[in-house]
């Protein structure tokens, strides 16, 4: 997929925008995400200097993932900030959570796997519905079944036995 690559090695220095919406091919693409389904818009002001690259990353969006409470689809927003900041150099190297570093023969910088980590980090770590009776009733009736403890009657007569 290389429609969330940047080709920088043309672009003047100075300031550029570029925007990009996500949406369910992408979330597809990856193998081990919880969703399939979403749309993010993605605004990015691209900084270029002789020796990096600046750019601020804007996401908005929603992106649909099942509900811990009821494993139906739920919607969660995902609306952030982040910075990243690419560094020319002789290898691939990640030098913090901000800051890469690219062959210097690199012409296009493949945001894709950036983009997915940072959708990531904007999901909820409790992903249930926002009201609990959007969630599938059905399903929590049988978890409320399933989770009554049952009395095992061995236990029962264990109970009785006293210790001198």
């Amino acid at each position: 997929m290389d429609d969330f690559s940047i080709p920088f090695k043309g672009l003047s220095t100075g300031s550029h925008r570029f925007e990009f919406k996500i949406e369910n091919a992408f979330f597809e693409s990856f193998e081990y995400f919880e969703s399939e389904k979403g749309q993010v818009t993605v605004d990015i002001e691209l900084i270029k200097e002789p020796s990096f690259l600046d750019l601020h990353i804007k996401m908005d969006g929603l992106v649909s993932v099942d509900c811990d409470r009821c494993l139906e689809r739920a919607d969660f927003p995902v609306k952030g900030d982040f910075r990243l900041v690419v560094k020319f150099g002789s290898d691939f190297n990640e030098e913090s959570d901000e800051v890469i570093v690219i062959p210097a023969t690199e012409s296009r910088l493949d945001l894709r796997q950036f983009l997915f980590e940072y959708i990531n980090l904007m999901l909820p770590i409790k992903r249930v519905h926002a009201d609990e009776s959007e969630c599938n009733h059905k399903i929590i009736d049988k978890l409320e079944e399933y989770s009554k403890p049952e009395t095992d009657p061995r236990w029962e007569a264990l109970k009785n036995i006293k210790l001198k």
